[in-house]
């Protein structure tokens, strides 16, 4: 394992590391959300702790990297904890890749971001987005953004700029709502594990 330590552009310290499929836990390889990662990924830390981020996968040559590029890496990867406040703030490349693979454009000022209970920090804005399969076609909604997730909401309340925190989780649970999954095994969680 690779570790690094850099001094981003408005002087916050991070430490940057890689994490392989050779290093993992057996235990973390077999959990479901982590599929998308087992090719391994780059874990970037605030010195002070405050901040994590996760960036996957692994750019060649990022152990050599200068540290402009190791910045640019970070503004890149999806926050697991705290703020990223260095550097630009606003779509990630991320994001807009994905804009421009569904032919999507931000078309409303004034997006918001807020955490959800869990932690996850969500964005949320108004879009003009093509319909796949429709040529031409375009539909306005509103947009949820988290990481490489993203999910449009085809109806939602006029005033939701205006809405706290609690109130843009609460519409996001609400027009989301998770279906739980079949415990395979015999085994529950209690409510403090």
């Amino acid at each position: 394992m690779a570790l690094r330590e850099f001094t981003a552009s408005d002087g916050r310290q991070w430490r940057v590391w890689d994490v392989t499929p050779e290093t993992m836990h057996p235990t973390t390889r077999s959990e479901d959300f982590l599929a998308p990662y087992l090719e391994g990924w780059l874990v970037f830390e605030s010195l002070d702790g405050s901040a994590k981020c996760r960036l996957h996968p692994i750019p060649n040559g990022w152990s050599e990297a200068a540290d402009e590029e190791l910045e640019e890496m970070l503004h890149r990867s999806e926050s697991i904890r705290g703020e990223r406040v260095s550097g630009p703030h606003g779509r990630t490349a991320i994001e807009e890749r994905e804009a421009e693979r569904i032919g999507a454009r931000e078309s409303v000022p004034g997006a918001r971001t807020f955490r959800y209970p869990g932690g996850r920090h969500w964005s949320v804005s108004e879009w003009t987005s093509g319909i796949a399969g429709d040529s031409g076609t375009m539909r306005r909604v509103l947009r949820f953004s988290a990481g490489v997730r993203s999910l449009d909401l085809a109806s939602w309340p006029s005033n939701w700029q205006s809405y706290s925190d609690d109130q843009l989780a609460e519409l996001l649970v609400r027009s989301f709502p998770r279906t739980p999954k079949p415990n395979p095994t015999s085994y529950r969680r209690r409510a403090g594990d």
